[in-house]
């Protein structure tokens, strides 16, 4: 085992130093060390031991390990190891600290039902011991929830395959980092990552067929899902303290609650300048509340949205995330909106996220194949 600060501490044979691992990250080898230092040493049956001293001071680590050589000489047991953590234990304490977080009870609930998976195939396949839980037992649980299927008899998506399987990796090593096992022994894990499928995404056409045919609070949510990019929860959180009429052309909206824990989702307030489109809904508006949309909820958004999906003969799977994706590809296509500034606005740091909201529709397409042969001409009459 390899140690940083290591030493063979005075009057001892027993070794300490903070525990070096190595871990890959994207491709990369990256070196961590432990806050916390670990004694190593043989005991009266000769027997290799590692133990975690828990304690992050240099001076305590050098104490422990003096009582820990009195007990071997004086031939007295040393403590008792404890029982090792099952997997069911190590989720139980996962979950109260993802509790103590203040995670949003959606994040929660999804996280439930993520570990509740890995739990039924750690005691299906007898992988209970929290410690032994490698790369093997990984990959076997892939193939595990390959096999699944939901009540309707379909099997998990890639997605709920990938999600599942990154949360397990987030487990153990919170696991590893806190003690609860002695080492990450999923460093060389592979995901199973894939393509990813595509989600409904409206037209503007079909976003400015939904204005239409509403007015009031679900007029102004659909114009600031549909042409500021918001997320449900900000849509109903946003409030006219929020509204800066008196910034740029139409004004400008600053983002900063809907999400959990009184932030956004990312935690960073934005800036979002306002459309035209959103500026005609929100001056319609009476401020009666300190809530530009009060008592608008995301089940009534919804079934307004679907309601007018099958009245107009659109696609059933659009929802009111769908108009999230509307505005990413509005961005996408106009060429005079850097990419860092939509990133900026849809409240993203990766580009990577980013691009699984972008769609291109038929007309999208023909149009950029228009303008091509549009410029191909104009160049060849300016070569005759």
């Amino acid at each position: 085992m390899k140690y940083e600060d290591q030493e063979t501490v005075t009057g001892t044979t027993i070794i300490i130093g903070r525990r070096i691992q190595h871990r890959k990250i994207r491709g990369e080898r990256v070196q961590r060390i432990s806050n916390t230092y670990t004694a190593e040493y043989l005991d009266a049956d000769d027997i290799r031991r590692i133990e975690s001293l828990g304690t992050t001071n240099r001076r305590q680590a050098r104490k422990m390990a003096l009582e820990i050589q009195n007990n071997l000489d004086e031939g007295r047991s040393i403590k008792k190891r404890r029982a090792r953590m099952t997997v069911a234990e190590l989720i139980s304490l996962y979950t109260a600290f993802n509790e103590s977080k203040g995670l949003a009870p959606k994040s929660l609930s999804k996280y439930s039902a993520d570990l509740d998976k890995l739990n039924r195939f750690c005691e299906e396949s007898g992988n209970t011991t929290a410690a032994r839980f490698d790369e093997v037992a990984f990959h076997a649980y892939g193939q595990w929830l390959r096999d699944q299927r939901h009540k309707q008899g379909v099997p998990y998506s890639s997605k709920t395959i990938l999600t599942a399987m990154t949360l397990a990796l987030q487990l153990f090593k919170w696991a590893s980092r806190n003690g609860h096992v002695p080492e990450y022994r999923l460093v060389s894990a592979k995901l199973p990552w894939g393509r990813p499928r595509s989600q409904p995404c409206f037209t503007t056409e079909q976003v400015d067929a939904l204005l239409e045919h509403t007015d009031g609070i679900f007029h102004a949510a659909i114009a600031l899902g549909g042409y500021a990019g918001l997320r449900v929860g900000e849509i109903r959180q946003i409030q006219w303290v929020d509204v800066r009429f008196d910034r740029g052309r139409y004004g400008v909206l600053h983002i900063q609650r809907g999400g959990s824990a009184g932030t956004t989702k990312d935690k960073d307030p934005r800036f979002i300048p306002i459309h035209p489109a959103v500026r005609a809904a929100l001056d319609g508006l009476e401020r009666t509340d300190a809530l530009v949309l009060p008592g608008l909820s995301d089940r009534t958004l919804l079934g307004t949205i679907k309601r007018l999906c099958r009245e107009l003969g659109y696609d059933p799977k659009l929802k009111t995330h769908s108009l999230r994706h509307h505005f990413a590809s509005l961005c996408a296509a106009n060429p005079d909106v850097p990419y860092r500034m939509a990133l900026e606005w849809m409240g993203h740091s990766s580009s990577s996220v980013l691009d699984l909201y972008v769609h291109w529709h038929d007309a999208d397409s023909q149009q950029a194949m228009d303008q091509l042969a549009n410029r191909n001409a104009a160049a060849r009459n300016r070569g005759r």
